[in-house]
């Protein structure tokens, strides 16, 4: 914020020094109370003395961070913004919510489904950012973390537009470029959205496997490779507001995406510490996904005061893949295996949500109705495997019904959501009845939130589930090598999860504290194949179960030109497993530290500078090494923010990969990462009458299509 005063008590003297001297000559002061800006404004005549001290502050159960009249207006994109929003880390609309994993991202309630729409919307179109850690029952049982981007007020009519124009250089170059046009008349709104993604991707790993069964098996894979990429979408379609009480709108979108790979690689197999055998390999796969239909239709209205939102959702998308992996042998024959797989994905879903105020608050109930379907044809030559087809086949109907009530400085609100889910799975066109399962569960909700003094509080608890993705419940089996192979597997049950939160604020520091507790987790395993069991199988299984701590504290400040901003947290877990003959305990924390700064320069130049660093540690049955980065960026806004010039480094040190060893029973893995992560992008984008979109659909079977 600038030219902020630092202090609430100083504001708070200010002004009441200002409302004295003005009371003998003034009539009357008006006085406005904004909860969600947590902003107070005074007019008193011709002077109007604004206070916006908070930048984070508590919504209910959400942390609400401003951006319009913030620095963060000015940070490039909404890409730029997430990034700098507390319990948030991540870039390019890969983004994950602190100890919760990759949330769903709606804008103006409406579901994203194109991660690229995040760096179409510019910060200076961004009114503020909600993150819910703890999502209530109108979210989906499977939501662990939500984040909503709320945009300002549209306006003006006729034609707007976007251009924007990205190019990047990590080890290869790669471009983004897209073209947004949109026409208002009166009720009308009519848009398309075009775009690309193309380049060359490097890829280089080191792979170790200790495997202990009748023999000890060490197996030590150095890959290297790079994979083209060119990925096309359009979207199309338009909105009416019938009134300011009624609005309806449809849009369909498509796209192409084709990626060209090749990799060399060099394996080394030891067996009880004496040398077995050496392979050279060399792997080309060639995948497309063509074609990838999604179109949503949706209704929202207002009768009364009876609130309406209806949505639709169609998705189809078929994903073809077909590999060559030839493996030359010092001791054995060699081999050479081709695969194809094919996968076609297809989803309805509903939603209707329904809210009324009643008493001191609001109501809200509805359902979801979500049908799917993934289907995946592997068809192999190699000798050890056989070709396969299999089908899920899964329907989800769901109820449910949220509460809030406000009794002075208090908000309350609770909900509870019912799900009946069947599951049926076919295998080569055959029904396995041994696999078919139901599920009816309840999923309640609670949250109580209040100020005491300056001191904003939540405290939340949830009940959900985490269903298995779709890939992880194939159970075809894929070829890696002579000696290891990978599939899914069909016998994944849902994980069920509880989670209690307590959230605050206090002037400019914010802080969490947070407590899961997950039954069945899913986790990756290894399990012996074939007869002699000497070949390995990595799969997935459900464990018994994990629990988990997180704590985050941060705040923001202002000194002069320079706005620092400071994050810090700990993940903690209790996990034990059966490993080596023995049990072993994977409860080592990991530490986060985050230290942004945005700086703003002579001629309206923002400069930041963000270093994150992350300690090593256990996630899961894994453990994870430590990792760091230091990014900086350059942005200039021309022509009344029309136009916009980025320079940026990031990872410049080049320290933002993480290595990863994996304890599976009788099975390590252990991998490190090799490829270049220090990137240098350049990025043009040009407006003009740029407007917000008044397309309201919110999307339904949100949780389900991420499953995709």
């Amino acid at each position: 914020m600038k030219n902020c005063i630092n202090k609430d008590t100083d504001m708070k003297l200010l002004l009441l020094t200002l409302a004295l001297a003005a009371a003998t000559t003034m009539p009357a002061i008006a006085h406005t109370d904004n909860p969600e800006t947590d902003s107070i404004t005074y007019t008193l005549g011709e002077v109007v003395v604004k206070a916006n001290p908070r930048v984070t502050t508590l919504k209910g159960d959400a942390l609400l961070t401003r951006v319009a009249g913030t620095q963060l207006e000015h940070a490039g994109t909404a890409n730029d913004v997430l990034s700098r929003v507390p319990m948030v880390q991540g870039s390019d609309g890969n983004f994950e919510v602190l100890g919760k994993g990759s949330p769903a991202i709606y804008v103006n309630g409406r579901l994203m489904q194109d991660i690229s729409e995040l760096s179409q919307i510019s910060s200076s179109n961004i009114k503020n950012v909600e993150v819910l850690t703890n999502p209530g029952a109108k979210y989906s049982a499977s939501a662990k973390a939500a984040i909503n981007i709320t945009l300002k007020a549209p306006q003006g009519d006729g034609f707007s537009g976007l251009i924007r124009a990205q190019g990047s250089v990590q080890k290869y170059g790669r471009t983004m470029d897209q073209i947004n046009l949109k026409y208002r008349a009166g009720g009308l709104e009519a848009f398309s959205n075009f775009g690309y993604f193309g380049g060359k991707m490097e890829d280089a790993s080191t792979i170790g496997m200790l495997t202990r069964s009748t023999t000890l098996w060490n197996q030590r894979m150095d890959q290297r490779g790079n994979a083209i990429v060119h990925d096309f979408y359009g979207k199309a379609g338009f909105s009416y507001m019938f009134n300011s009480h009624h609005s309806a709108g449809t849009y369909y979108q498509n796209g192409i995406k084709d990626s060209d790979a090749g990799y060399s690689g060099y394996s080394r197999i030891l067996t009880n510490g004496n040398p077995y055998d050496e392979l050279i390999m060399h792997i080309d796969e060639r995948s497309k996904t063509m074609p990838k239909h999604h179109a949503n239709l949706y209704y929202t209205g207002t009768v009364g005061k009876l609130g309406i939102d209806f949505n639709m959702d169609y998705m189809w998308q078929k994903k073809t893949s077909d590999l060559r992996n030839s493996e030359t042998s010092d001791n054995f024959e060699d081999e050479h295996v081709k695969s194809s797989t094919a996968n076609h994905s297809r989803l309805f879903a509903e939603k209707l949500v329904i809210g009324h105020p009643l008493w001191r608050g609001r109501i809200e109930f509805g359902e979801e109705y979500t049908s799917s379907r993934f289907t995946t044809g592997y068809h192999t030559d190699a000798s050890s495997l056989t070709s396969a087809d299999s089908r899920v086949e899964e329907n989800n109907m769901a109820g449910f019904v949220q509460l809030s009530q406000r009794f002075g400085q208090w908000n309350i609100g609770a909900g509870l959501r019912y799900e009946h889910v069947t599951f049926k799975y076919l295998e080569n066109g055959q029904k396995r009845d041994d696999m078919d399962r139901s599920y009816d569960n309840l999923f309640p909700s609670a949250s109580v939130s209040t100020m005491i003094n300056d001191v904003q509080m939540s405290l939340s608890y949830t009940h959900k589930t985490q269903r298995p993705g779709y890939a992880d419940l194939d159970g075809t089996i894929d070829y890696i090598n002579r000696y290891t192979f990978e599939g899914g597997n069909p016998y994944l049950k849902p994980e069920k999860i509880h989670n209690a939160e307590l959230t605050a604020t206090w002037n400019r520091f914010f802080g969490q504290l947070s407590y899961s507790y997950k039954k069945d987790p899913i986790m990756n395993t290894t399990v012996p194949y074939g007869d002699d069991g000497e070949i390995k199988l990595i799969t997935k299984e459900n464990f018994p179960n994990i629990r988990q701590l997180e704590v985050f504290i941060g705040g923001q400040f202002q000194l002069g030109i320079w706005q620092p901003r400071v994050n810090a947290g700990i993940i903690k877990q209790w996990l034990t497993i059966d490993y080596d003959g023995s049990r072993k305990n994977l409860g080592n924390p990991i530490g986060l530290i985050q230290w942004q700064n945005a700086i703003h320069l002579p001629a309206d130049i923002w400069l930041n500078i963000d270093m994150q660093w992350m300690s090593g540690g256990n996630g899961e049955n894994a453990k994870i090494s430590s990792t760091s980065y230091l990014n900086a960026k350059l942005y200039k806004a021309f022509f009344n923010n029309r136009l916009s010039l980025t320079l940026q480094a990031d990872d410049i040190f080049n320290r933002n990969s993480r290595d990863f060893t994996f304890y599976n029973k009788d099975v390590t893995i252990d991998k490190s990462i090799h490829i270049t992560n220090r990137t240098f992008q350049l990025t043009l984008q040009y407006t003009f009458n740029l407007t917000r979109d008044r397309y309201a659909g919110r999307g339904a079977g949100n949780a389900e299509m991420n499953r995709f």
